[in-house]
């Protein structure tokens, strides 16, 4: 191997580098605001109400019912199988409206995994961009750790 070779390989090595750098540096920013999403998503709540305002529920950012009030004279204007059908329009309503909170919440974490190679195809032992996404769309619970 000549000297020019080797220039040229040391210069795609320096490439190389910076660009990974800057990925680093991208990808350390957004897990400092990892924190603040998992306790958004975790404090999320939701209300929907039935069509025929019988019904009103309460869910978490995944869509679980936190808690489910009766208007009090809805058994005065419902049946119990047309209460029934309220409560059950009401929780789709909050697991819809708590899918899209979720999915705002997440935009901006989102919008840089899907621009951001995964950086343990690239680096061997770097983050997994693909396992973060998926974590994230899971339970709320505590920040995903980073592994050096």
């Amino acid at each position: 191997m000549d000297d020019w070779e080797r220039d040229q390989i040391r210069s795609a090595n320096v490439r190389l580098r910076s660009e990974l750098d800057a990925i680093q540096a991208d990808f350390d920013r957004e897990m400092g605001q990892v924190g603040e999403v998992q306790r958004t998503l975790a404090a999320m709540r939701v209300h929907a109400t039935s069509p025929n305002d019988l019904a009103r529920v309460t869910v978490d950012s995944s869509g679980a019912v936190t808690e489910i009030t009766i208007a009090e004279d809805a058994f005065r204007r419902s049946t119990p199988r047309g209460l029934t059908e309220d409560i059950n329009a009401a929780i789709r309503g909050g697991a819809e409206a708590a899918a899209k909170a979720r999915e705002q919440v997440l935009a901006p974490i989102t919008a840089i995994v899907e621009t951001m190679p995964d950086l343990g195809e690239i680096i061997p032992g770097a983050p997994n961009l693909r396992d973060l996404r998926a974590q994230l769309s899971e339970q709320p619970g505590e920040p995903p750790q980073r592994s050096h």
